[in-house]
């Protein structure tokens, strides 16, 4: 009884582990928040997984958020609570750096990401994967801005036969609340993301797609200050 609850823990913690390493915090990061200006958000959602049964995304809980430290650069942050389920830990800490912004219109950005991931009783068995990511976005509407761009994470010293980079195009739309005047915006955002799209499937997670790891979020952010940008 105990080798099968060991058992079952092992693999637990594996399959939380290759879930988080594909699910990064979705966030619309192509316009910079502004000196002094802050967001804060949560999201749900990770890759789609069959392990379970029928086909879901990973309940992957995030909290997060970033303040702008300068007109042009942001530091943003996220959490995996879902991880800490599992005695794991799952953060991630960014830089964004806008590249070009109109107002009300195309914006576009850069950003320069570490991924943490560890075991709470084992912190030296920690790794990090750096990323870098590339964001667009632009406002269609008062109330509803479209967003996309790619990010790519590498590991430096990925197992057999596993990829050194996790590459990802994303897509996502976020629905904007009038702000009534108040200097806040809520926002939700719908977010697609396809990790290593040219990748056969071929670990402990059972992703749905016949080729690398569609991942489904659901995100909420309130954004305080900045509403002009």
């Amino acid at each position: 009884m105990e080798r099968r609850t060991a058992s079952l823990s092992a693999h637990a913690c594996a399959l939380t582990c290759a879930l988080a390493a594909v699910a990064c915090a979705p966030a619309n990061l192509s316009r910079t928040l502004g000196a002094g200006n802050y967001e804060l958000r949560a999201a749900l959602g990770g890759p789609v997984f069959q392990n379970l049964g029928a086909p879901i995304p990973a309940p992957n809980l995030h909290l997060g958020g970033r303040v702008g430290l300068t007109d042009w650069m942001d530091l943003d942050g996220n959490l995996n609570l879902t991880a800490t389920a599992f005695s794991l830990w799952a953060m991630d800490l960014a830089a964004n750096f806008q590249l070009y912004r109109r107002p009300r219109g195309l914006a576009v950005a850069t950003s320069a990401r570490l991924f943490i991931l560890g075991d709470l009783d084992d912190a030296p068995a920690a790794r990090a994967l750096p990323e870098v990511g590339l964001h667009l976005g632009a406002p269609l509407t008062r109330w509803l801005s479209l967003y996309g761009g790619v990010t790519s994470a590498a590991q430096f010293r990925a197992p057999e036969g596993k990829p050194p980079l996790f590459t990802t195009p994303f897509l996502g739309a976020e629905f904007l609340l009038p702000s009534r005047g108040k200097p806040r915006q809520h926002g939700l955002a719908l977010h697609a993301g396809w990790t290593n799209p040219w990748e056969d499937n071929n670990a402990v997670v059972d992703y749905t797609t016949s080729r690398g790891a569609l991942a489904l979020h659901l995100g909420y952010r309130v954004r305080f200050g900045g509403l002009h940008r």
